[in-house]
């Protein structure tokens, strides 16, 4: 089927995580997405060796330039990749493309159809903006680290904030190439990491109240450990599931104390335990469905979980499994979209061709090179 972006063109000028989880949920809706890359080193994520894990999963299935866009000579070339193109993801400290010469102001005077995704910290504006950080930094800062642990310090060992950021920007310029195409005008998204974060709580505006109760736990709403050491999740927490759960625990005792007192939740909950720890964490998966159990898989347990196998939810892209991409179109007919596999590009492996089609001539590409622009 033919993907909703197929012939938008994005220039992707980011680095690390939530650039590349932007840019590659483009590529995966059919964007051409142009990695542009410092040349000798390009994109951190390649790694000393110039590809790693998190450079294949995040950048499967794009291409890339070279071009040093700290010097003159490379944001006249920026310049000219920018009349052709659909949109640019930027990374860098809020106004730092500005005041080089070539930011969002002078981009949209050169193509006024440009959308221009600005990937933050904290945003284009206020009194963190342009400060740097990382992942633990985001989460603190908006709220969501303490609302996702019932005590802290608490450290999540996997991104969060990054993945979201890039979602939401990827949903941004979406929106914002759509707009385009019907007022003949783009924009520029101001896309912060910290601003996403926040927004994860939006079901949960109590969050705001200083004092406001937590979701805490309950003997229907946790982790239980099986008797073959893996755990599953419990999450009945509707009369229907938990009296669900009560039938498979052959507690129906207990069926009509969903809403009981926290003392008494953890009574209920030692009872579970000493049932779960019974059956290997299989045979709890293949009980009553009603009763919301549920696997608490490590990465490799997708590889034989059959749910994760019948959705392809990994797929090997050069020997490495990546998660498959979360977007699954169909067309009138059921024709399905897939996960691009291609691997990501080797470093500067498109610049000549793109350089080219953009009126850059042979000889101008032999300074360039010569002089370590490209």
């Amino acid at each position: 089927m033919t993907f909703p972006l197929r012939g938008v063109r994005v220039l992707d000028l980011a680095r690390h995580y939530p650039g590349g989880y932007c840019t590659l949920l483009l590529a995966d809706l059919g964007a051409e997405v142009v990695k542009v890359e410092a040349p000798g080193a390009g994109d951190p994520l390649r790694g000393p060796a110039g590809t790693s894990p998190a450079h294949i999963g995040l950048n499967r299935g794009k291409r890339s330039i070279t071009l040093d866009t700290r010097r003159p000579a490379g944001l006249d070339v920026l310049r000219r990749l920018v009349a052709g193109a659909d949109a640019v993801v930027d990374s860098s400290r809020p106004g730092a493309l500005e005041e080089a010469g070539f930011g969002y102001p002078q981009a949209a005077a050169v193509n006024p159809r440009l959308v221009w995704a600005a990937l933050s910290a904290f945003g284009a504006d206020g009194p963190y903006a342009g400060r740097a950080g990382h992942e633990v930094t985001f989460l603190g800062q908006s709220g969501a680290l303490a609302a996702m642990a019932e005590q802290l310090p608490w450290m999540p060992q996997t991104a969060i904030a990054a993945p979201m950021a890039g979602a939401v920007a990827a949903m941004a310029v979406a929106a914002a190439l759509a707009g385009a195409a019907r007022t003949g005008t783009g924009c520029f998204v101001d896309a912060s990491i910290t601003d996403a974060s926040t927004w994860l709580l939006s079901g949960m505006p109590a969050q705001f109240t200083a004092g406001a109760p937590k979701l805490g736990w309950a003997a229907g709403r946790r982790l239980y450990r099986c008797a073959d050491d893996r755990w599953v999740s419990v999450s009945a927490a509707e009369s229907r599931t938990w009296h669900a759960l009560c039938r498979v625990l052959d507690a129906d005792d207990l069926a009509d104390r969903l809403t009981a007192p926290v003392e008494e939740q953890a009574a209920m909950a030692e009872r579970f335990e000493k049932v779960f720890v019974t059956r290997p964490a299989a045979q709890w998966m293949e009980s009553d469905p009603a009763a919301t159990i549920g696997a608490v898989n490590e990465g490799p347990d997708l590889l034989t979980d059959p749910h994760a196998s019948a959705r392809g939810a990994l797929v090997d892209v050069m020997g490495t499994l990546v998660p498959a991409t979360p977007v699954r179109l169909r067309d009138a007919e059921g024709r399905r979209s897939s996960t691009p596999t291609t691997g990501p590009p080797a470093l500067g492996a498109d610049t000549d061709e793109i350089l080219l089609a953009a009126g850059v001539p042979d000889g101008e590409l032999a300074r360039l090179r010569a002089d370590g622009i490209i």
